[in-house]
């Protein structure tokens, strides 16, 4: 097995159980489409309220979708080839991650442009909005991946691994609001998206080594 050979058979999976990531998309939409339906539907609530309702559904979604990110290779031993396999286990999980990321989120920025019309999301705010899931949401990943790899031999972990990972999640969501609304009334947001940008390179980083000495004590 090599890097790539790795990364190709992680896409593969990935399409054979598209039906987890179009049941997270879909899960995306459906709460981005009730909130103006159950809250208010007016342009003057919805229009403010738009980042911080389109990210709040993006970490749902990205929670959804990377709870059981290990659990299929622990009960098939995959898990356990990896480790022995003699390939770097961080950068593994490093390929592991970049193949979820883009079966996940490609899906969210495609249906963002409907959303956010029925958002009623300024267009100078859009391609902000755009760009804070761009650079913010790989952090979201990093993170979770370690959570789902610390919880792979649980067989009820789905409530664990939001319990361990959300509290991180919050500064993500703050900064790229932040970073939002700011662009919405006209002030700079470039600092808001280095902060992003940081984050997630720093998670980059870190995450992969994490997750890879979780995945030895799930093994073990």
């Amino acid at each position: 097995m090599t890097y790539t050979s790795f990364l190709r058979s992680e896409l593969l999976v990935l399409w054979r159980r598209k039906q987890d990531v179009v049941n997270a998309v879909l899960f995306f939409i459906l709460v981005v489409a009730l909130f103006p339906i159950g809250v208010n539907s007016s342009p003057e609530f919805l229009s403010p309220a738009s980042g911080g309702i389109i990210w709040c559904a993006a970490v749902l979604a990205i929670l959804m979708s990377i709870e059981g990110a290990f659990k299929d290779d622990y009960l098939d031993g995959s898990l356990e080839q990896l480790v022995v396999s003699g390939l770097s286990l961080p950068l593994l999980m490093l390929l592991k991650v970049v193949a979820l990321w883009a079966s996940v989120v490609i899906p969210l920025l495609l249906v963002m442009p409907l959303l956010s019309e029925m958002l009623s999301l300024p267009s100078a705010a859009f391609w902000v909005l755009i760009m804070t899931l761009l650079v913010g949401t790989p952090c979201l990943f990093f993170i979770g991946i370690i959570g789902s790899a610390l919880t792979a031999s649980l067989k009820q972990s789905a409530m664990l691994v939001m319990l361990l990972i959300l509290p991180f999640y919050f500064p993500v969501i703050i900064f790229a609001t932040s970073a939002v609304h700011a662009a919405q009334v006209g002030l700079p947001y470039s600092g808001l998206l280095a902060i992003l940008l940081a984050m997630s390179l720093l998670s980059l980083v870190v995450s992969p080594f994490m997750t890879a000495i979780a995945i030895k004590a799930s093994v073990n």
